[in-house]
């Protein structure tokens, strides 16, 4: 019976997504859109960018990709720089509370929030265990993920021409904002 028992034990525990079976390209694009610190910023920043105008989705589209590539291969390159877990909530509790509160800033604000924002995920995601085992591929496979995410949800909020349908763009990103609340409550308790 002890013998039946180790056997049913598997031999490797991971807290990170397992591989798909569909190769390094894949697993980073599957781990980006089931990493909900990583998506929920890109979700407001889309938001905020759509709210203010096409200029500014334009930037975020633009920006937030470029950078986000080139900081996952940094974080490949140099590591996890042992910053606390308090950090991912950041982005979510300043990019959640524009998209509620819709400001109107310029053009180079956007592009500047997008640049941060790429840095930030885009290094986080590099440097982490599953991004330096599978390599540039799934930092590539990421960036992809969060190119086609800015781009459609950006395009659904410049589509959103009722006040209605702006007004529940704006409560998404309060929700995300909230959602940086309780991973910052829960980092520093």
């Amino acid at each position: 019976m002890a013998t039946l028992g180790f056997t049913a034990v598997p031999a490797d525990a991971s807290a990170h997504l397992m591989t798909t079976g569909l190769g390094p390209l894949f697993d980073g694009a599957a781990h980006f859109a089931m990493s909900p610190e990583a998506m929920l910023p890109v979700v407001a920043l889309a938001i905020f960018a759509g709210l203010n105008g096409v200029a500014h989705a334009r930037a975020a589209v633009q920006f937030l990709p470029a950078t986000w590539l080139l900081s996952g291969f940094l974080g490949l390159l140099v590591g996890p720089l042992g910053i606390s877990g308090a950090y991912e909530s950041v982005p979510l509790i300043v990019l959640g509370s524009l998209a509620a509160a819709n400001p109107s800033v310029p053009v180079w604000g956007t592009a500047s929030l997008s640049i941060l924002l790429g840095i930030a995920g885009g290094y986080g995601l590099g440097s982490e265990p599953s991004g330096a085992r599978d390599g540039t591929l799934a930092v590539l496979g990421a960036t992809l993920v969060a190119f086609v995410l800015v781009a459609l949800v950006a395009a659904a909020v410049l589509k959103a021409r009722w006040d209605w349908t702006r007004i529940t763009a704006r409560v998404v990103g309060s929700w995300t904002a909230a959602c940086g609340v309780l991973l910052l409550g829960w980092a520093l308790r």
